[in-house]
């Protein structure tokens, strides 16, 4: 494989990260604004600085730490904040029961 070649493969990860950065922060700031709180409520709730919540809104995604705190918060999944999808319900099969003669 070329070096060329190669150099495509790798940057393409980089642009699927930004995405994934990018509308991570855009939900943090969707949910927060749909729960009608300022980024300064949401700040207090998660214990940091406020200047520091809003940059996970505007450039840089709320660390791993953060995330099950904050979907506490806005009452939603973690799965939900990270993807955007509500997680799918596990529903398990009912035992099959017989009857014992």
């Amino acid at each position: 494989m070329t070096l060329d070649r190669m150099s495509n493969n790798f940057s393409a990860m980089p642009n699927e990260q930004m995405l994934f950065e990018n509308a991570l922060c855009a939900r943090v700031k969707r949910l927060r604004e749909e729960k009608e709180w300022t980024a300064e409520q949401m700040a207090i709730a998660l214990g940091v600085p406020p200047e520091r919540y809003r940059k996970y809104e505007n450039r840089s995604p709320m660390p791993q730490y953060l995330i099950p705190r904050f979907a506490l918060v806005v009452d939603r999944s973690v799965e939900y904040v990270l993807t955007g999808k509500e997680p799918r319900s596990l529903t398990l099969a009912k035992p099959a029961y017989r009857k014992i003669s």
